[in-house]
């Protein structure tokens, strides 16, 4: 895969962000370490450090002129390739990427959507809590472009890339399931499978990005979640295949995805059902139902597991003790913040770090 960031007709050298043309020089995005140099060198314009959490996984986490993320990639014993990102960008920005002929490409994506347009005359939206698949067979240039109103936002995205042999034999079968063997069969136009998330799609991709597990036990758990979430997705394409229309439209998701974000950027001082309804532009009703058949669980105890997260990773850093901890994820009552992270993760807050 090469990519760069790129204007219209002139060049520009602009800051991260913005609008790039790293011309026509190979920069594959597979993980390795010499490509996470590339990629921090031409697109943010400064050198980020690679993180190696063990001999499978390459890692950079980047902070440049208020745009932030990360990358991690893993290449999993069951024969996943595995990339999670996270990123936030303060500018409108765009990606060109030549894309070369793949094994089967499982894509989620969450957060704000970009357009992508490719070679080959198609365009689609990637982002919203979709999922996608595909496979290009022959080379292929995907444009990316972000807009104004993407600006601020985390977009989270995890691909899983998997040779078709490899999956029937983790399948134990001598073929893919129908709709994988469609897309093999015909890969036509990319993506060929685009539907929303699942909550347990949504579960599985909060837990590979905020792995905090180290050494021998971030790959079990990498390799875990990996098979996971394969299976999750393979189930989902077999269940969709007799499915009714969606009990949500892609207008839905896409609103439910903003209240997502507005409930979990005031954490500490979350808005009520009805304001936080009026914000996304849903109805009360619709945003409570909806909340739940998205993401799995009511609005209040996706923000309280949130929360919870948070303060556990805070904990595991010993960035504070455990009363500042409590404040800093909005919970005034330390006995209360307490006997919720009692429940649950089953350890006292004071027993982390």
């Amino acid at each position: 895969m090469r990519a760069g960031f790129e204007g219209s007709d002139r060049v520009t050298r602009e800051r991260a962000g913005a609008w790039y043309n790293v011309g026509m020089e190979a920069m594959r995005l597979d993980g390795s370490e010499r490509d996470l140099e590339e990629f921090s060198l031409r697109v943010l314009q400064s050198a980020a450090p690679i993180e190696t959490p063990s001999p499978f996984e390459r890692r950079m986490r980047w902070d440049v002129r208020g745009n932030t993320g990360l990358i991690s990639a893993s290449t999993l014993r069951s024969g996943i390739s595995l990339a999670a990102v996270r990123c936030r960008w303060e500018r409108a920005a765009g990606m060109v990427v030549d894309h070369a002929p793949m094994r089967l490409e499982f894509v989620l994506s969450r957060g704000p959507r970009m357009r992508m347009t490719s070679s080959a005359g198609d365009s689609y939206l990637l982002g919203g809590g979709t999922f996608q698949i595909g496979q290009v067979k022959e080379p292929l240039r995907l444009v990316c472009a972000w807009d104004a109103s993407t600006l601020g936002q985390d977009q989270d995205n995890i691909c899983l890339t998997i040779d078709g042999r490899r999956l029937r034999e983790l399948l134990g079968s001598q073929v893919l399931p129908a709709p994988l063997e469609r897309i093999v069969a015909h890969p036509g136009a990319y993506p060929r499978a685009a539907q929303a998330m699942s909550p347990a799609l949504h579960r599985l991709l909060d837990e590979i990005l905020g792995c905090s597990a180290r050494g021998t036990s971030r790959q079990l758990y990498l390799e875990a979640k990996g098979l996971e979430l394969m299976a999750a997705m393979v189930d989902q394409l077999e269940e969709s295949e007799g499915a009714a229309s969606p009990l949500l439209t892609q207008h839905d998701v896409a609103r439910l995805e903003r209240a997502r974000h507005i409930l979990l950027a005031c954490m500490v001082d979350p808005p009520t059902l009805p304001e936080l309804a009026r914000r996304a532009g849903l109805n009360e009703v619709k945003l409570k139902a909806g909340f739940r058949a998205l993401f799995g669980t009511s609005v209040f105890a996706y923000l309280r597991n949130h929360r919870l997260d948070e303060a556990h990773r805070l904990l595991r850093q010993r960035a504070c003790n455990v009363t500042e901890v409590a404040q800093r994820v909005g919970y005034e009552n330390p006995s209360k913040f307490a006997a919720a992270f009692r429940k649950r993760f089953g350890v006292s807050p004071s027993t982390v770090g």
